[in-house]
């Protein structure tokens, strides 16, 4: 705050809740800054001495929404130079990697400056996911970019190698989806490349929920019959229900197995496959698989 005058400026005290459970013990540093920002945002006013300001705050306290909503507010109002406030951003963001403020802060430059190329935002991302590959708060940067781009010809490779680190990682799974859904919408899509991607990475990993839900989920977006795929699970579970030797079993194959015994109306076999879920693999929701197989009575 030495950079410029604030004497004319009464701050205003920090607003705090009626019977917190709590009492924040804020520093007297803290506190003079913020009820500087308090007083020059109730003044509505736009200048240089405010936008130094919002450089204290975030330093203090990068979550703090209102100084972003009020720090965009005068880089607008100044006609700041809007590619150097980003290469700014990409600093703090390095520095707050869980913070989702930052990444609300940046789709609103990026949308003032109507970008519409990644190149700028795939380093930074990658070396944010490269810290923390599941980081939501990345990942859902990340989607909203590439769909304000419409561009989508990076994120299968990414993913591919985030995948290829971490089988189980549910992030990339997810943003597998989210690609393979944007880019069969564009181009020709090899579903049949795509299940034995999913198959072998399954094969690595066959208790991994992430790569078997994503090969349900791509069935059912492409209208795919699932029953197709009781050959494989049967890989996973063993021929279980037709031997009386219980093999090596992926829980979630099982359950698979029991939705597509079910499509196929054989529900005596489906009905030992919950049993076996419930009494054995997966006894935490025993009350559930109890629920599913009086279902199959009503059927």
């Amino acid at each position: 705050m030495d950079q410029f005058d604030y004497s004319d400026i009464t701050p205003l005290p920090l607003v705090e809740p009626n019977n917190p459970v709590t009492t924040i013990l804020y520093s007297d540093e803290y506190k003079n800054i913020f009820g500087h920002l308090a007083a020059l945002l109730a003044a509505k006013e736009y200048s240089e001495r405010a936008y130094a300001l919002t450089n204290a705050a975030i330093e203090q306290n990068a979550a703090h929404y209102t100084v972003w909503q009020y720090r965009f507010k005068i880089v607008v109002a100044l006609g700041k130079d809007l590619e150097k406030e980003l290469d700014w951003l990409e600093e703090i963001a390095l520095d707050n990697v869980k913070n989702y403020q930052i990444w609300n802060y940046r789709q609103l430059l990026i949308k003032k400056l109507e970008l519409k190329s990644m190149k700028r935002e795939l380093p930074l991302l990658e070396t944010m996911l490269d810290e923390d590959s599941k980081n939501y708060h990345v990942w859902g940067y990340r989607k909203w970019v590439v769909s304000y781009c419409g561009d989508y010809s990076n994120e299968l490779a990414f993913v591919n190698k985030l995948i290829k680190a971490d089988v189980y990682n549910n992030s990339a799974w997810s943003h597998r989806y989210f690609a393979v859904v944007n880019l069969s919408q564009i181009s020709d899509f090899d579903f049949d490349s795509e299940v034995q991607y999913v198959k072998e990475n399954i094969n690595l990993a066959p208790n991994n929920y992430s790569s078997w839900n994503y090969l349900i989920g791509i069935h059912e977006y492409f209208k795919k019959d699932l029953t197709d795929l009781e050959d494989f699970v049967n890989t996973h579970t063993e021929d279980m229900l037709d031997t009386e030797v219980e093999g090596v079993i992926s829980k979630p194959g099982l359950e698979l197995l029991v939705k597509i015994l079910t499509l196929k109306g054989e529900k005596e076999k489906a009905a030992k496959g919950l049993d076996l879920l419930a009494s054995k693999y997966d006894t935490i929701r025993v009350n559930y698989w109890n629920y599913q197989k009086s279902l199959l009575s009503k059927a």
